[in-house]
């Protein structure tokens, strides 16, 4: 008995001791993971009390405000914003921009895909929001300061943390992960470029699959806003696959991986603070969205008009972290109304957007000739004697009586 005695404390211990070191090393995650600084709303709160003697300044929230509202402030509690870029194959343009909030009182999070043709308000020869992060950089700029201005333009939210991903980082880190099972909708082959080559059917996509598959868009009917729609399918088989695990592999290598090879202001903590975050939403509550948009060509060049209302209705649905709502005199929007182009703003380079009036097309009005007439030789004309008053019907018939006048009459001959 002394010695089954022994053998059950000893395993005690050992699972005690493990147990213990788990904790341990849980709580040091737990310390060393940190969320980042939340950027305050730029405009005051419009129910602030008025200062009065004795009394509070802090403000009166409404209702709306009431859930999950830090009412010394002008953010709602927990929530975070993050500016999300890919840059493509080197061309310097960043066709994947995503705005997306994080709720970790509530724990969900939205994701917003905003079109790489996205008509920026701008008098510059490229007026694409894609084009934007490296116009920046070209100027003399950080490129992410560029892009986040103009990000908030168009959406009223200055982002919490940004991060840009280079493609050869996301493969990286996809291969780090171990893969991602997806099905890949159609045949996708592509080879004027970076050759992209991908057979459908549900399969374990590597890195460099994973990253074909984001930016294939050849043979898909509206473009890029297709390839955004299987980019969503893609993150949310990702997020589904790791939720079920209840981990991310790898989560502090591939922290440290992103944070020293992305242009970003969050640090490897912060990503591991989102991660573990996520980890906590289920899969129902990680949603994907795309801005409403309308296409237009200027120029011979495809823009993508952001529908001012439709999208003013998703920012306040899903991606406001402020206490109020955001509003159209916030924004600095290009968009269409009646198939003109207008602006929230003072619109920049407006004669860009005059359409040229189309032509005016009047139907030419048939004209005949006349038919010539035939020609009559006139009769000749027999000359009157002198001194005689001649009557033209007398020429015709001298037997007529046209009571021809005397000389008593007020005609006189001589």
């Amino acid at each position: 008995m002394d010695k089954k005695g022994k053998m059950i404390r000893l395993i005690c211990a050992l699972v005690a001791g493990t147990a213990a070191l788990t904790m341990g090393a849980m709580s040091l995650y737990m310390l060393w993971e940190k969320p980042p600084e939340q950027k305050q709303a730029a405009k005051p709160l419009t129910d602030m009390v008025q200062p009065s003697p004795g009394k509070s300044t802090r403000p009166s929230p409404s209702p709306a405000q009431d859930r999950g509202t830090a009412f010394e402030t002008e953010r709602q509690d927990g929530i975070y914003t993050i500016l999300l870029v890919g840059n493509d194959d080197g061309t310097g343009n960043t066709d994947t921009i995503m705005l997306a909030k994080l709720d970790t009182v509530r724990h969900t999070a939205d994701f917003v895909s905003i079109p790489r043709d996205t008509l920026i308000n701008t008098d510059s020869p490229v007026r694409k929001i894609n084009n934007v992060y490296w116009g920046g950089r070209n100027m003399g700029g950080d490129g992410i300061s560029t892009l986040s201005a103009h990000i908030k333009k168009l959406s009223g939210i200055d982002p919490d943390c940004y991060a840009v991903l280079d493609l050869d980082v996301f493969q990286q880190a996809v291969d780090e992960l171990g893969g991602i099972w997806f099905d890949v909708p159609e045949r996708m082959y592509y080879e004027q470029g970076p050759v992209i080559d991908l057979q459908p059917g549900y399969q374990l996509l590597n890195g460099e699959q994973c990253m074909w598959l984001c930016r294939y868009r050849s043979t898909y009917v509206n473009g890029d806003i297709d390839r955004i729609s299987v980019q969503h399918d893609f993150l949310k088989a990702a997020a589904e696959q790791f939720l079920s695990l209840g981990s991310i592999p790898n989560i502090s290598k591939i922290a440290a991986l992103l944070a020293e090879n992305m242009d970003t202001n969050m640090t490897a903590a912060n990503m591991a603070y989102f991660a573990r975050q996520l980890l906590m939403c289920d899969s129902e509550d990680i949603n994907f969205h795309t801005a409403p948009n309308t296409p237009a060509m200027f120029h011979d060049l495809s823009y993508t008009f952001l529908d001012l209302y439709d999208w003013l209705e998703l920012i306040n649905q899903v991606l406001n972290p402020y206490a109020e709502p955001i509003t159209e005199a916030q924004l600095d929007l290009v968009y269409l109304h009646n198939g003109n182009v207008c602006c929230t703003g003072a619109l920049k380079g407006m004669s860009y957007f005059s359409r040229p009036e189309p032509e005016s097309h009047v139907e030419e009005e048939y004209y005949e000739e006349p038919a010539e007439e035939e020609y009559v030789e006139p009769e000749e004309e027999v000359p009157a004697e002198e001194g005689y008053w001649i009557w033209p019907e007398l020429m015709e018939d001298p037997e007529a009586d046209l009571n021809m006048p005397t000389d008593e009459d007020w005609l006189s001959f001589e």
